[in-house]
């Protein structure tokens, strides 16, 4: 089985489908889809990664990662992607990546914790450098200059996924979703006028 298709566990956040439609048509206006043609991400995959990847995990990392995720206990955080950029700094492989403006507390609070309950769990694979980030190409025949994005695209991640990917088209199944709490430093919202 080749490595694309070697099914892996990880806990991810997964955006809703109409965050997932609103950032597609951005990317259309900006005519960044015209230029990754084939190479996009399948938007319906686009995730922010809690863990390392388990590939081909075993009966006991399925059952014990569930009691994991059930453990976790963090608030709710907000994104606010600021650009997206494609270098050409992994030989091989440009990556298109929406990128956050700063690493939020709460966004840091939810990795340790997630980190921390694998770590008690016995899990040896805790994902290191993990950033505020949506990847929208693994692939793209193109670097990527800096696109800012004015305003910055918000996105509010209030549940865990455990999700096993993998397939022909690749694809992720979530396993187990856990409600975070609510968001300590929510950003500020604009009320209507009267």
């Amino acid at each position: 089985m080749s490595r694309i298709a070697e099914p892996r566990l990880f806990f991810m956040a997964m955006p809703t489908p109409a965050w997932v439609d609103d950032t597609l048509a951005l990317l259309v206006r900006l005519g960044l889809d015209k230029r990754l043609r084939s190479a996009l991400f399948a938007p319906e995959n686009w995730h922010q990664s809690f863990s390392e990847r388990i590939f081909s995990p075993t009966g006991e990392e399925c059952a014990a990662l569930p009691q994991v995720g059930s453990a976790v206990s963090a608030p709710a955080c907000t994104l606010h992607f600021s650009r997206i950029d494609g270098p050409t700094d992994m030989p091989g492989r440009i990556h298109w990546t929406m990128r956050a403006r700063g690493v939020p507390k709460a966004f840091a609070a939810l990795l340790q914790e997630v980190r921390g309950r694998l770590g008690e769990a016995g899990c040896g694979r805790i994902a290191t450098g993990v950033t505020p980030h949506m990847t929208l190409s693994y692939c793209a025949r193109e670097p990527l200059d800096k696109v800012v994005l004015d305003p910055p695209v918000a996105w509010t991640i209030d549940e865990l996924c455990l999700a096993i990917g993998g397939g022909n088209p690749y694809r992720y199944d979530i396993i187990g979703r856990w409600p975070l709490l609510p968001e300590i430093d929510s950003p500020a919202t604009q009320t209507g006028l009267f």
